[in-house]
């Protein structure tokens, strides 16, 4: 649902950044998610909101928000296959070309409540 991007300056300034941002866009959707399910007193001003979301993960799965490579490999391979075909790339990428190494690896999230783990690839 995001594209995050770092300058390499910064990146190799300090590549703990690239984790740092992954990690709290993670946990901005885990909570955002989470959110959604609520059903007392909806956060969001749209009535139907709790039934299409329903429909939505009958439809497309609990993750229908994945992040990270893993789940998006299959689009991102289309993409970047689309882009080298219509000259837009020099050469053919592969998903993991467009990561930082450092969000390639697994972490947990912890809220206090239920530990979520979350892989980023794996």
């Amino acid at each position: 649902m995001h594209v995050i991007a770092l300058r390499r300056d910064v990146h190799e300034g300090g590549p703990w950044i690239a984790r740092s941002l992954y990690k709290a866009f993670e946990q901005a959707r885990v909570e955002t998610m989470r959110r959604m399910e609520e059903t007392a007193a909806s956060r969001y001003l749209l009535p139907w909101l709790y039934a299409e979301t329903e429909r939505t993960r009958r439809l497309m799965g609990d993750d229908f928000w994945t992040y990270g490579l893993k789940g998006n490999e299959p689009t991102l391979n289309t993409f970047l296959r689309y882009s080298h075909e219509q000259g837009l790339a020099g050469r053919l990428l592969s998903p993991a070309e467009l990561f930082a190494p450092e969000t390639l690896e697994s972490f947990v999230i912890d809220y206090g409540r239920k530990p979520v783990a979350v892989a980023a690839c794996c």
